[in-house]
């Protein structure tokens, strides 16, 4: 009897046991996926958060972008038309004749005169080395003060460039002819007839003509 009762207690010790070991472990276990669970939870927040982020970063670089975009575009379109004026597409006799009647005209005064008496046009050839651009000769006969002729000197030595936007020309030759007798170089009013050959420039076209 006493054998049986002292068998029958060492069970329930060992159940006992092993109730507790279950339990502890159990717990345990229910305390790691806690915390694994509460790890996830946060890291899903943040993960969240940083996406938030990243779409308001998107969003507002897009829009920089479309910006920058739209201003590129803008100056592309202005530098282009700056092109254009100063290399135009084609010889542009009309708008050339303008651009030299404005100039005399708005030079032109009554202590300081200057007058184009003719205008001519040879033929345009693309330039040798530069076959996208080509040269249209251009002959002038001008009466003006020496004051004046350095002043158109200086207009077409200007031409070319971004700032002026005007159209590309240079100086081949020069005569000058003396109104009154002889050259008097410390009077910049003194009356002077020149002769210019230059070139207009201009853009070559892709179709000949």
């Amino acid at each position: 009897m006493k054998l049986q009762f002292s068998s029958y207690l060492r069970a329930s010790n060992i159940y006992a046991a092993l109730s507790v070991l279950i339990f502890a472990g159990a717990l345990a276990y229910g305390i790691f996926q806690f915390q694994d669970l509460r790890a996830k939870s946060q890291a899903m927040k943040d993960n969240s958060i940083r996406l938030e982020q990243l779409d308001q970063a998107l969003k507002i670089a897009t829009a920089d972008y479309k910006t920058f975009g739209q201003q590129r575009a803008k100056k592309t379109d202005e530098l282009a038309k700056k092109i254009s004026s100063i290399l135009p597409p084609d010889e542009n006799y009309t708008d050339l004749t303008r651009l030299l009647d404005n100039y005399f005209s708005e030079h032109d005064t009554a202590g300081n005169p200057i007058f184009q008496a003719s205008l001519r046009f040879g033929k345009g050839e693309p330039v040798a080395n530069f076959p996208d651009i080509s040269a249209l000769p251009v002959s002038m006969n001008i009466d003006g003060t020496r004051d004046n002729f350095f002043k158109f000197l200086d207009f077409v030595k200007n031409s070319g460039t971004l700032e002026s936007g005007t159209r590309f020309m240079e100086v081949n030759s020069i005569q000058l002819n003396f109104t009154d007798g002889g050259e008097v170089v410390k009077d910049l009013k003194q009356n002077l007839n020149f002769t210019l050959d230059m070139n207009a420039y201009y853009q070559t076209p892709k179709v000949s003509r």
